[in-house]
């Protein structure tokens, strides 16, 4: 049986020997810089010198779990100077991890930038500056990655998820080798930037029935957030993190994660509004009326807050009172006032929500008319629901549409649950 003593990292007298050539053209080192994944790298070149994660972290400074974390690719494994710190320690050429021997430094001035100095050029392609790419200062070029995904996000508003997913994931990597090569207030504004990307390219996830890919990257964005201090980023990564665990059906974690949003200093009212809907979504689902406070304040809140006037993407930017009162609507079914639900739905405006949410809460919708015994107006609905459907791509209002299996031996309920298992 092993002892801690048996355990213990053994820590070289001497520095590491070099490795050989060999080493960094193996396939796993190839396909871990083409993926931009520095960790991988570092993980190869330990292994490589036979050492364990707690004796490179006793080498290199640091503990197991930083080093651990490192190598599964969390926020630390892009920080330069741990970077730097273990190419020297492990001998890894430098522009394996996205480090300077390839990448040279633009001067302050240098072609009009102004915060040139915070960040490096990639002179491969890999490591390309913002500026270099939208023609402007550093700051206007996170100012313009910001106005690409307002752009998507509307994108998305009316259209599928499949083709947005490739180009949300592109954006994400760009702007992560940017980050990496990154300084100063360049590099978190950079971060919470990629945090929007990078939640975004979670809920489509979501929306196309992979969940666990879903939680991924929503962490990856709440680390990011966190890292770049953008507490509307932090906030909206638990709402997010809430609407996740609505979908496992874990009703204390909707409202404990809802509230962790709340808890937040320094949040915009719109995102402040977002956290107290989904607490209230929680209390809904676990049949407490103390949900419809909640949905009161929300909409207050967002009846009162000041928008921001530019093209840049801002979190609840397109949040109004219109989404509030759609989640009233489906807290009133689930507390079992089917009719309430109903006319709450009458009374919102339609044309201010986009396709796939409209989808959805048609769907919710008809199942409402259905258990209060209008089975035909429910089977239209239905269908409504299954058009914008197909026009979205939208699993989510297909798993809606699945809850009327209850009525299938009505004709046309039975068309509209058998057209929505074709498309799932």
């Amino acid at each position: 049986m092993s002892t801690p003593a048996d355990n213990a990292a053994v820590v070289p007298d001497g520095p590491l020997p070099l490795l050989p050539p060999a080493v960094w053209e193996t396939a796993e080192v190839r396909d871990a810089v083409a993926a931009q994944s520095p960790g991988t790298v570092v993980a190869a070149a330990r292994k490589a010198h036979g050492l364990r994660q707690d004796e490179l972290g006793a080498l290199a400074g640091f503990s197991q779990s930083a080093i651990s974390r490192l190598e599964s690719g969390s926020n630390i494994a892009y920080d330069l100077r741990v970077l730097r710190a273990l190419q020297r320690l492990l001998g890894i050429p430098a522009h394996l991890l996205g480090l300077a021997d390839r990448t040279v430094p633009l001067r302050a001035g240098a072609a009009g930038l102004d915060m040139a100095e915070d960040l490096v050029v990639g002179v491969e392609g890999k490591a390309l500056c913002a500026a270099a790419v939208f023609g402007a200062r550093s700051a206007d070029a996170v100012s313009q990655l910001l106005v690409l995904r307002r752009i998507v996000n509307d994108a998305h508003n009316w259209r599928g998820t499949g083709a947005l997913m490739p180009a949300v994931r592109g954006m994400y990597d760009f702007i992560d080798v940017l980050r990496r090569n990154a300084r100063g207030e360049v590099r978190r504004r950079l971060l919470g930037t990629g945090a929007m990307y990078a939640e975004f390219y979670g809920w489509l996830h979501e929306e196309s029935g992979d969940l666990r890919g879903a939680g991924a990257w929503t962490s990856r964005a709440l680390e990011q957030g966190q890292a770049a201090d953008d507490r509307d980023v932090v906030a909206y990564c638990f709402v997010r993190m809430s609407q996740l665990a609505e979908a496992d059906g874990d009703d204390d974690r909707v409202i404990g994660l809802a509230r962790a949003a709340q808890r937040e200093t320094g949040v915009s009212p719109v995102v402040r509004a977002m956290a107290l809907r989904q607490e209230a979504r929680g209390l809904a689902r676990a049949g407490l009326e103390a949900c419809l406070p909640r949905f009161d304040l929300a909409r207050t809140l967002v009846r009162n807050a000041e928008r921001p006037r530019s093209d840049e993407y801002s979190i609840g930017y397109s949040f109004t009172k219109q989404h509030v009162e759609l989640q009233r609507a489906a807290s009133l079914a689930d507390l079992g006032r089917h009719r309430q639900a109903i006319d709450v739905y009458g009374a919102i405006r339609w044309s201010h929500v986009c396709q796939w949410e409209q989808g959805v809460h048609t769907a919710k919708l008809a199942y409402a008319h259905a258990i209060t015994g209008d089975v035909e107006r429910a089977g239209e609905l239905g269908f409504a629901a299954l058009d914008l459907a197909r026009a979205t791509g939208s699993g989510l209002i297909v798993t809606e549409l699945a809850k009327l299996g209850r009525w299938t031996r009505t004709p046309v309920i039975a068309e509209v649950t058998a057209e929505a298992a074709r498309l799932r």
